[in-house]
């Protein structure tokens, strides 16, 4: 077999033993590479090239691509990673994206570092980015791959369209994770008792922070433990009591998180020093009052008193692009309090949070806080069809319920009735693993749009660092959208393929909205969306079981559910419906009908 270099979108993936696709009816394609894409975003593409020689090297080196006058773009906009595979079901799946500076290339070393057996087939993932500013029109140029003394010039084209989209996501996409989840990818750093507050977890934290920038979602960092407890440095201290209790020093906390809020920690991304769109507070059960005095008059002094210092200084810092989180993670099975603050099932649990709205009101609310923008944040699943028929519709400004059963997909008509009452609505979802395509992951941000949500959880959690990532990823990695820069020495963060994938979906959803609002609404995207994919709009909800209206979801289980999903799935919508909705939206969002 002569050596020879492949590619494809991210709706394939690669073999790195044969170089043959592994999801089903996809295949790789001879150059040129042909892309299509808008301003300020990623085109991206993959390259397999091979068979490679026991011992050779192969490297990537983008060139100039030339458009229209003497608009260019350079090779310094491209990203260059290498694709590391994990064995998944006796497969192995491209995942972990390495950068290229840091690999080195798809060299032996890297080769035996992932313990790939008789591998021949290198794999690269390239990211072109788009600049908000570049010339619409036809651009050309070439990729050099670079194997042993070998060297063939890879034709690219892209087509940029007018389209240009924001720096702001149209969808919230919380990359969800519990403090201190990080420090579980550097083995340094979990032996260091004090590891906290070192300049490497301070490095470690952001390069997560800045990963999850980059690909147009937000880390969302939940402070604290089920019991309360709030590691060290992710609150202010405070001091005193009742209506004295003060906030006792800024600074510390200031320095560690005020670059996320200002923007300046994402300097040198893609995206650009844009602030976190979200950040979850400390606030909880036990802080800024102490749980002891609950239901006595001191527990509402102290959390008024320390909450008016906290919305000052905010104003005072202008951390007005950033909206606070306060989300209530206490549950009774881990026997610190007695009620299930989320995902309950009992809905008397849920008296909990009218206890709280009347503290959050002239606290955090819109008005007493303005221009501070504060959520009151609500995990529910089992009791999401309740709740919204109930007056917590009135004191929670986010509900994240789950997909289908008991969450939006049960319950459209929930959705409408929150945004009436200026609130949200998320979905914690499942966005695949490695044996799934990456079209799994893609749906998720495209069914959250088409149901009319405000934002999407892929996972429950979205670092999963315990054991050895790298070379057994939990689960599958259902829930390891990043990798820990420990396996190369570094403290950054990097992407998983998925990641790459689902952002890319991002992007198709934010020229949806785009041309939502350049078409006076909704409702034509929405239809020409349905065309392409082939469903009406029914499809994308499931049938809520008669069950659900009957009973208490203190009566149900798992099995009490019919097995009906939506007709609109991920595996009903094969690559060329992909690729034409992609090409749709870039279309409606850059002027077209």
């Amino acid at each position: 077999m002569s050596f020879r270099v492949q590619w494809c979108d991210h709706l394939v993936r690669l073999s790195p033993l044969d170089g043959a696709a592994l999801d089903q009816g996809a295949a790789p394609a001879a150059p040129p590479v042909r892309l299509v894409a808008g301003r300020n975003q990623f085109a991206s593409f993959q390259l397999v090239a091979g068979p490679v020689g026991k011992g050779e090297s192969v490297a990537v080196s983008p060139g100039t691509l030339a458009g229209p006058g003497r608009a260019r773009l350079s090779p310094g906009d491209f990203d260059v990673f290498v694709e590391w595979p994990h064995r998944v079901g006796g497969q192995w799946y491209p995942d972990a994206l390495v950068p290229q500076a840091v690999a080195g290339g798809w060299t032996p070393a890297f080769r035996k570092q992932a313990g790939l057996p008789a591998a021949r087939f290198a794999g690269f993932w390239l990211d072109l980015f788009v600049p908000a500013g570049a010339a619409p029109g036809r651009y050309s140029g070439s990729v050099a791959v670079r194997a042993g003394g070998r060297s063939i010039a890879v034709p690219v084209e892209l087509e940029v369209l007018p389209a240009r989209i924001g720096g702001q996501a149209a969808l919230d996409l919380s990359f969800n994770n519990y403090a201190d989840g990080i420090s579980g990818g550097w083995p340094a750093l979990g032996a260091d008792p004090g590891h906290l507050a070192t300049e490497q977890y301070r490095r470690a934290e952001r390069g997560v922070f800045r990963s999850a920038h980059e690909h147009r979602g937000f880390l969302h960092y939940l402070p604290y433990g089920h019991s309360g407890y709030i590691h060290p440095g992710f609150a202010p201290p405070v001091e005193g009591e009742g209506r004295a209790k003060r906030i006792a020093d800024w600074s510390a906390w200031d320095r560690h998180f005020g670059p996320y809020l200002d923007g300046s920690a994402f300097r040198g991304t893609r995206r650009g020093a844009i602030p976190t769109a979200r950040f979850y507070l400390p606030l909880n059960l036990d802080w800024p009052a102490d749980f002891v005095k609950f239901g006595r008059p001191g527990y509402e002094a102290e959390w008024r008193a320390v909450g008016a210092q906290i919305v000052e200084h905010f104003r005072r810092q202008g951390w007005t692009r950033t909206t606070f989180d306060m989300f209530l993670n206490h549950k009774q099975g881990f026997r610190f309090f007695p009620w299930d603050t989320e995902e309950c099932r009992f809905l008397a649990d849920q008296e909990i949070h009218r206890i709280f709205g009347r503290l959050w009101k002239g606290t955090y609310d819109r008005a007493a806080a303005r221009p501070v923008r504060f959520n009151y944040t609500l995990g529910t699943t089992w009791t999401y069809g309740w709740d919204v028929r109930s007056d917590l519709v009135d004191i929670i400004d986010v509900f994240i319920g789950g997909t289908d059963a008991c969450g939006p997909g049960w319950y459209p008509e929930g959705t409408a009735r929150i945004h009436g009452r200026g609130g949200q609505v998320w979905s914690c979802t499942s966005s695949g693993n490695l044996a799934m395509s990456t079209r799994a992951a893609m749906w998720s941000p495209l069914l959250a749009w088409r149901r009319g949500l405000d934002g999407l959880m892929p996972s429950w959690a979205s670092l999963s660092w315990g054991g050895d990532t790298w070379h057994a990823v939990p689960g599958a990695g259902g829930t390891t959208f990043f990798y820990p820069g420990a396996e190369f020495g570094t403290e950054d963060t990097y992407p998983s393929l998925r990641v790459k994938a689902l952002r890319n979906s991002m992007q198709t959803v934010d020229q949806l909205a785009l041309a939502a609002g350049r078409l006076g609404g909704r409702g034509p995207v929405e239809a020409r969306v349905d065309r392409v994919l082939g469903f009406q709009a029914g499809d994308w909800y499931a049938k809520r079981p008669a069950l659900a209206d009957r009973t208490q979801p203190h009566e149900w289980t798992n099995a009490s559910f019919p097995n009906d999903r939506p007709r609109a799935v991920w595996p009903k919508v094969a690559a060329p419906k992909w690729r034409a909705l992609q090409r749709l939206a870039l279309e409606l969002a850059g002027g077209g009908r």
